[in-house]
């Protein structure tokens, strides 16, 4: 660092009663740099607002022309859109519906399985002849 320091330094500070005078030398001459830029930078930036303005042109009736292409387009895109959300709504519902019969199915299945055994049960009751035969023995 301290091998280039002195590169690095400005240049002598002036004196504070001469700062302003130096200061306006050099706004004198980046004003001229500018005026005598002005005319080739103004016709490069005048090429260059006219290429822009092409380009906006053209995307604009491209895009008008893409507009008119689709609209129809749209138009059937939000009506099968509605529909599916219509359909999704009523599969929903259905599903629903669906799910309560099963669980209800299911409970009256085990009701009947009830039932059926206690028949099964009363109906080897009935046709159990051990207590007549008991009797029939008793009596002969």
């Amino acid at each position: 660092m301290e091998g280039i320091a002195h590169k690095l330094k400005l240049g002598k500070i002036q004196e504070s009663g001469k700062e302003w005078r130096s200061h306006l030398e050099q706004t004198k001459v980046y004003a001229e740099q500018v005026r005598s830029s002005l005319p080739k930078v103004r016709s490069k930036l005048e090429r260059l607002q006219d290429d822009a303005s092409r380009a906006l042109d053209k995307i604009s009736r491209k895009e008008q022309i893409l507009s008119r292409n689709f609209q129809g387009m749209t138009g059937d895109y939000r009506a099968h859109t509605d529909q599916l959300r219509d359909i999704q709504t009523s599969f929903t519902t259905v599903s629903k519906n669906v799910e309560t019969l099963e669980t209800e199915l299911q409970e009256i299945n085990d009701r009947l399985s009830t039932v059926q055994r206690k028949i099964d049960d009363t109906g080897k009751q009935f046709s159990d002849n051990t207590p007549l035969t008991n009797i029939k023995k008793a009596i002969s």
